[in-house]
This record gives structure tokens, sequence and C-alpha cells, in this order.
């Protein structure tokens, strides 16, 4: 089920511009995200719904992204940081729920 809706999530950014996500696991809370969005304009919100699905996917209720590079408004990386709701460093994260319209778990 979980690869299922991974490949949900990816098949529908790339019906929304050829986009291609790949993440890579760092730890067990933690994931690079590389993402090619020809769609510059919305891949700002759709790195975040599919950070937001990762992380309610792996059990987590919040996420921090940080920046790793960028290449000519191509190609960019983040490094998702999950987290749950009394984790350190949880105040002031992304709410997973709240970033899909989905409420707070």
């Amino acid at each position: 089920m979980r690869h299922l809706k991974a490949v949900t999530v990816v098949l529908g950014l790339a019906a929304a511009g050829c986009a291609s996500i790949v993440e890579t696991p760092l730890a067990p809370n933690m994931v690079r995200l590389d993402v090619n969005p020809p769609w510059a304009p919305e891949g700002r919100d759709a790195t975040l719904r599919y950070a937001a699905e990762l992380t309610l996917r792996s059990g987590y209720s919040a996420f921090r992204l940080t920046p790793i590079y960028a290449q000519a408004f191509n190609n960019f990386g983040v490094t998702v940081v999950m987290l749950r709701a009394g984790d350190p460093g949880a105040l002031g994260a992304f709410d997973a729920a709240e970033v899909l319209g989905r409420g707070s778990p």
C-alpha cells in the first residue's frame, strides 16, 4: 500500500508536468528529495504536499524542509526531517495534515 501511494503521488506530479522526485532515505525520520520540476511556479507547493504525504505515511505528524541545492530553476534538493508532536523541533514545523488540508490528526 505504501508503494502504491508513492507511485500515485509521483504519477500525479508527473502528469502535472513530467516531474520527477527521487527519495533517498538518510535516517528513519530523514529523507532527501531530489526534485526536477519543469513546472517551477508549482514546484514549491507540490514538494510541500509530497513531503507531507511522506511524513504521514512514515508515521510522523510534522516536518521541516532544509534546502540542499538549486540548479538553474529546474532542479533542487531538500532534506525532509519528520517529527512527531512533542518532539524537540516540532514547534514551528509544518503540520503534515494541515498542508494536505486534512486538519490536525
